[in-house]
């Protein structure tokens, strides 16, 4: 593991870690992909984009895909959680939408995300002080900076040539939320 200086303000810094994984169909589907997420749930978890495989963790653990014919406990847009949930009600947000068009198109019946900036807002808002987002996709863009959060950690899981490596984040709020009071 090596640990580089958050650029950003100088004074954090965070592991990055690095795995060879085969690629599925389905993130979690992916042994290390799914050890290291379940190793870095807290609290109760929103995995705001569910598919079809389950996580396994201690507490609850609050399914959401946008397709109807899923086996989720919600159906919401994920640039609506807001409508569908009270703030701060979750202490880990899983955010694994479809990295790409075509990756929307073969796994998820064309259904993807279309306004990211939108469901940054709505996870900001149903997270809890001092809750983490952990954030899939191709790139290491986390919550938007501003928001108050800290970058705690980078994982890069290199899917052996086959395609782009498939990256993660972990955001944590900081902990002094004044919406809690």
């Amino acid at each position: 593991m090596r640990v580089l200086e958050d650029t950003n303000d100088g004074k954090a810094s965070f592991p990055i870690r690095y795995y060879c994984v085969q690629p599925n169909r389905w993130t979690f589907e992916s042994d290390k992909i799914r050890k290291w997420v379940e190793s870095n749930l807290k609290g109760d978890v929103l995995n705001a984009c569910a598919g079809k495989t389950k996580l396994r963790h201690s507490d609850d653990i609050h399914r959401n895909d946008l397709n109807p014919e899923r086996d989720a406990d919600t159906h919401v847009d994920v640039c609506e959680l807001s409508k569908h949930f009270e703030p701060n009600t979750f202490d880990t947000v899983v955010y694994d939408p479809p990295f790409s068009k075509e990756q929307a198109d073969s796994s998820y019946d064309g259904i993807s995300v279309t306004a990211e900036a939108e469901a940054m807002a709505e996870i900001d808002t149903v997270l809890k002080s001092g809750g983490r987002v952990i954030k899939f996709g191709f790139s290491t863009t986390g919550m938007p900076g501003g928001k108050d959060y800290i970058r705690k950690e980078v994982a890069i899981f290199n899917t052996l040539g086959r395609m782009n490596d498939w990256l993660a984040v972990i955001d944590e709020r900081a902990s002094h939320d004044l919406r809690e009071y």
